[in-house]
C-alpha cells in the first residue's frame, strides 16, 4: 500500500485508517467556514473592495490573490473562482487569514 502521509495513514494493526491530518480535525469544514466569512469580509458581495484594497467576497489581497494563482483582481473574477481560490487559502492556511474579522464568523462555526 502506497499513502501520501499529509492525505492518508493506516495505523498498523488496527485497521483504523485516518483520512485527514490530525491538524484537519480541529478546522470547521471549508464549507461552514467560508459560509461565515463571507458576510464577515463582504456582505456577500463578490465586487467589493475594501479601503487597503482587498477585494472579493473573501477579501483577498492583490497579493495574496496572484500567490493562489489568480489573475487581475479578485473583485473582477466570477464568483466561483473566487470560491476555488478560497478554499486552496483555507487548505494551506486554515482560519488565519480571516482573522482579522473573527469577531463576526466566530459564533456563526
Amino acid at each position: 500500500m502506497i499513502a501520501t502521509p499529509a492525505l492518508a495513514a493506516a495505523v498498523v494493526g488496527t485497521g483504523l485508517v485516518a483520512t485527514q491530518p490530525a491538524s484537519a480535525a480541529a478546522r470547521p469544514s471549508a464549507a461552514h467556514f467560508l459560509s461565515a466569512v463571507v458576510p464577515c469580509e463582504s456582505g456577500g458581495n463578490p465586487r467589493a473592495v475594501n479601503s487597503i484594497g482587498a477585494g472579493g467576497l473573501f477579501q483577498f489581497l492583490p497579493s495574496t490573490w496572484h500567490g493562489l494563482g489568480g489573475r487581475g483582481l479578485p473583485q473582477n473574477a466570477s464568483v466561483s473562482e473566487q470560491w476555488a481560490k478560497a478554499y486552496k487559502l483555507y487548505a494551506q492556511q486554515g482560519t488565519s487569514p480571516w482573522y482579522a474579522s473573527k469577531g463576526c464568523w466566530g459564533h456563526k462555526i
